[in-house]
């Protein structure tokens, strides 16, 4: 029976029948099956679904590949007017609910996304509210909140109903507060510059006085932020205290001031925070600066760029992302271990979107504080939003991570190639890596699954690589230098060992330079090119010219190095010696810019704007022919083919152009596919790869936007980043995607962007799983100079989320500090 059999029993099955049982089976893999279809794998074998012998109905179809935008960073969610003036915002993580405290003594409860929830009468006069987050250890009912107000401090329930209260005199009353869970106490900055720790009692319920610890000599300067250590439950942690251009340190276990750090900044500080990953603390200033400090107070880094004075911070919990707000009215995300901007959004104005009220009401501005973010409230747990909370408004933002990082270089990553290309076969896996052409000159190979590095080439000092051609069943890395320089490389060992260097042409003008490489893989023997594999790994390298010769006809597999010259010219290279097989002048005037291929098929692309589609013959010392030329109106950027057909990405930066265009090879396919230019970028286009197993291909470009095309070269998704992307590659079959962002090798898994079709067709198909891939030991180290080994050391694995999502660790208790805004 299907759903709705019993209402229309003789309409035939639909999509509706299968698909959510797909879905569900994509889901909860080891708990559902398709109705009524018997196991196929053998017994071991993991489960694999037949593909799906579905009708989509048109309107489901055009619903589910419309055009989605996706935005990596902040997104804005929602925006609360609280008119009487906004004092406190208390996060329930408990019950997700906000608790809102204006100024005239009501309580405003919303949901955790913003909905409204109703009001509330606060049982006494308060100024401040603070959310006991971690406490529910202390007993079976204890407090939910604590505030304070000209009374003193009160301990509120879940129903905000009152449970304790302590009259305090009015030098004691409370201006910002720290939350030690793991102690069940709080540690409270006074008015008249003291600072006091309470200790819950009576099973959380109230209140009592433990400390009062020592302060400076200057009277009258009250604490205006504190910030807590992390520390294990039982443990005291410290804390860090702001007093003006002051800070001090805290040892809660003895109650006495440890170190005194006087003028940080130039001005007050506004706002600091403590970073539990890296073991630094970061303080803001009115000066528009940001700073991080190491534990023995040297700066670490100093991050610039507001264009106001810094008036709140926010680390995201179980990262190493800071949130920074300014008079600016700007939120700006910076990378406390790269030292980078991230991203940048705008905040609103309350008249955005009212006709009229731009000509009278202009935008804040540095000196107009009705705008500014007074407080940054992280998220409490995953999903949950970040709150920026101004004088008279609460702003809610989503934080999304499209991306996952997978490895941090110390230079800058130039370009990405996946090995062995794409599609893997089902038996015989040989490891996915990826090989990355890095500023600092050096060229590294990291697997694609666990982001470790395998191996490292050094080049010559100042010497760069132009491209690279990694051929991973000898393990021979080709490397083309920027100066024209050809390079064999054993990638068996780690550092590399160049074995063979062929020096660029003589210097006269006339003399054509290699400028671009490409490696063609005819591997029509998997086994063969695995046991290959695994030989060349048991005896440290390939064999050499005249030991391989005997056994040249035996293998069946053909890799071939294809050099493009300036003179527009292509050359098919020798595999053992390197000597030029063939030389064929393709594009003239001009050179050669790109050179792809797919299969049997090589296509190249010059600056005499002309794509042309050659035949390869890998077991003839004549191996093309031309098959088809293309003539196109701009410059060809990047090349991609894929089956019988080739995607061309052009770019005309006089006209602002930048497209991608269609070319069908094959006879019964279209000549041209292609799209509105409102699906184009605005930028350069950095990279362009393509999956063969799901016909997708994907696209980057400068305007800091990853886009992803259909077959029939239809805009599918648009994914916005905080930075734009060097370099894009696929590294499966399941559509995951590895970007270059920076310094950094970036993981964005396919469950992020794929419509529900794909997704069951990823489900359907048999992959094995991937083969261990364990770096290489380091070898020869004493023969390299300090240099070289600082360049050699000069990468970090980061832990991330594989295509199988992770239970997200909880929230960092200690990043929730609270203070009266100002």
């Amino acid at each position: 029976m299907y759903l709705g059999a019993a209402m229309e029993p003789k309409k035939s099955k639909t999509n509706l029948d299968i698909l959510p049982w797909a879905v569900l089976a994509l889901l909860f893999p080891t708990r559902c099956s398709l109705p009524g279809l018997a196991p196929t794998q053998a017994p071991g074998e993991p489960a694999t679904l037949p593909p799906p012998q579905v009708s989509r109905s048109p309107q489901m179809k055009r619903a589910e590949l419309r055009v989605m935008h996706l935005t990596h960073g902040l997104e804005s969610l929602r925006r609360l007017e609280i008119p009487a003036g906004l004092l406190a915002v208390a996060l329930d993580a408990e019950s997700t609910r906000l608790v809102l405290l204006d100024k005239s003594g009501q309580l405003h409860l919303h949901a955790e996304d913003g909905w409204a929830r109703g009001h509330a009468q606060v049982p006494i006069e308060l100024t401040g509210l603070v959310a006991l987050v971690g406490f529910q250890h202390m007993g079976q009912r204890p407090g939910r909140f604590i505030g304070w107000g000209p009374e003193g401090i009160v301990v509120l329930s879940k129903d905000l109903e009152l449970m304790s209260r302590n009259f305090l005199e009015p030098s004691q009353l409370p201006t910002c507060c720290g939350l030690m869970p793991g102690k069940a106490m709080v540690v409270i900055g006074e008015q008249g510059g003291g600072l006091s720790l309470w200790e819950f009692r009576g099973g959380g319920r109230r209140l009592v006085l433990a400390a009062t610890l020592p302060t400076l000599s200057k009277r009258g300067r009250s604490f205006s932020r504190l910030a807590v250590d992390v520390a294990p439950r039982g443990v005291f942690p410290r804390c860090f205290a702001v007093c003006g251009t002051d800070l001090l340190t805290y040892d809660l276990a003895n109650r006495k001031i440890v170190d005194v750090r006087r003028k940080l900044h130039k001005t007050l500080i506004s706002d600091l925070l403590y970073c539990e990953i890296l073991d630094v603390v970061v303080t803001a200033s009115r000066d528009s600066t940001v700073k991080v400090w190491d534990p023995d107070w040297q700066i670490r880094s100093v991050f610039v760029g507001h264009r106001g004075p810094v008036t709140a911070l926010a680390l995201l919990p179980n990262s190493m992302l800071v949130l920074s707000a300014s008079q600016d009215m700007t939120l700006r995300t910076w990378n406390l271990e790269t030292a980078q901007q991230m991203g940048e959004v705008s905040l609103r104005s309350p008249w955005d979107g009212i006709p009229g009220k731009e000509e009278i009401i202009s935008y804040p501005s540095p000196s107009n504080c009705f705008e500014t973010v007074c407080r940054l409230w992280p998220p409490v747990r995953p999903g949950a939003p970040l709150l920026a909370q101004g004088a008279t408004y609460l702003e809610l933002w989503i934080v999304r991570q499209l991306h996952q990082p997978l490895a941090t270089l110390n230079a800058g990553v130039q370009g990405l190639e996946l090995a062995p290309p794409l599609p893997q076969a089902d038996r015989h896996l040989l490891p996915q890596r990826v090989v990355s052409r890095c500023a600092d000159g050096t060229v590294r190979v990291f697997s694609a699954v666990s982001g470790q590095m395998i191996s490292t080439l050094l080049l010559e000092p100042g010497e760069l690589a132009a491209a690279t051609a990694y051929c991973l069943p000898r393990e021979v890395l080709l490397v083309l230098s920027a100066e024209g320089a050809l390079l064999r490389a054993n990638a068996t060992r780690c550092p590399m060992l160049v074995v063979r260097r062929l020096p660029p042409p003589p210097p006269p003008r006339a003399a054509p330079q290699p400028c671009c490489l490409h490696l063609v893989s005819h591997v029509v023997d998997q086994p063969r090119a695995y046991n290959c594999w695994e030989g060349v790994h048991s005896r440290g390298g390939e064999l050499r010219r005249k030991s391989w010769h005997g056994t040249k006809w035996e293998d069946n597999n053909r890799f071939l190095p294809v050099l493009g010259y300036t003179d527009g010219s292509i050359a098919v290279l020798d595999w053992g010696s390197l000597r030029t097989l063939s030389h064929i002048k393709a594009h003239s005037p001009g050179s050669t810019t790109n050179i792809a291929s797919c299969q049997q098929n090589l296509v190249t692309a010059g600056t005499d704007k002309t794509v042309k589609m050659w035949q390869v013959f890998p077991y003839a010392e004549d191996s093309l022919t031309l098959l088809r030329t293309f003539f196109c109106y701009q410059s060809t950027v990047a090349v991609c083919p894929l089956g019988c057909r080739v995607t061309v990405a052009f770019e005309d930066p006089c006209s602002a152009t930048y497209t991608l265009v269609q070319y069908g090879t094959a006879e019964c396919e279209e000549d041209r596919h292609d799209h509105g230019p409102q699906e184009d970028p605005t930028d350069h286009i950095t990279g362009l790869c393509c999956c063969p197993y799901l016909k997708l291909y994907a696209s980057s470009s400068l305007d800091c936007t990853l886009r992803i095309w259909t077959e029939d070269n239809k805009l599918l998704r648009i994914m916005h980043l905080n930075m734009p992307p060097q370099a894009i590659t696929f590294c499966n079959d399941m559509g995951d995607l590895i970007l270059a962002l920076g310094s950094q090798l970036c993981l964005l898994s396919h469950k992020l962007y794929l419509p529900t079709i794909y997704l069951v067709k990823v489900l359907c198909r048999k992959l094995p799983h991937p083969k261990e891939d364990q770096p290489l030991s380091m070898s020869d180290l004493e023969l390299l100079t300090p240099e070289e080994l600082k360049r050699l050391n000069g990468w970090q694995a980061l832990p991330r989320v594989r295509s199988e999502q992770a239970p997200s660790p909880p929230p960092s208790i200690p990043s929730l500090l609270f203070s009266v805004p100002p």
